[in-house]
């Protein structure tokens, strides 16, 4: 309870009294004294009984606002790390394509090694007359 509801309070009790001794004792202005104060004392304890809806109020929205905005914060960061995590993805998978490719570059550069290194082993001294043919067929002779 707040000032405004206790001050209302007291007005209400204190205006019902007045008003219901100028009942008794047949005083119409203490009647409409009383009458007044009473009205006074509820409008008093309304006030007091807003105001604290209000801080309530404003308490609630406050504790709410900073739900929601811990809320945020939370999927701000989880999105972040969502996007660092697949971003750090690619570049593992684009990493590993350039390896790749380095790797095939290599092996196909040691394949012509190797076949150049075969062909120089593998040199043959020309045989006399190969590749000049004479267009006739020659039988061995016995």
């Amino acid at each position: 309870m707040n000032k405004d509801q206790v001050k209302g309070t007291i007005d209400d009790v204190a205006g019902r009294a007045k008003r219901q001794v100028g009942e008794w004792t047949g005083d119409t202005n203490a009647q409409v004294e009383g009458l007044g104060q009473q009205v006074k004392g509820k409008a008093e304890k309304a006030w007091g009984t807003a105001k604290e809806a209000a801080q309530e109020g404003h308490q609630q929205l406050k504790e709410q606002a900073g739900k929601a905005w811990d809320k945020t914060k939370d999927a701000a960061q989880d999105g972040k790390e969502k996007v660092q995590g697949k971003a750090e993805n690619a570049w593992d998978k684009t990493k590993d394509a350039a390896r790749d490719e380095k790797e095939k570059e290599e092996a196909k550069g040691r394949q012509q090694q190797h076949a150049e290194q075969v062909r120089e082993e593998d040199d043959l001294e020309p045989v006399a007359g190969a590749g000049k043919g004479t267009g006739k067929i020659v039988t061995p002779t016995r």
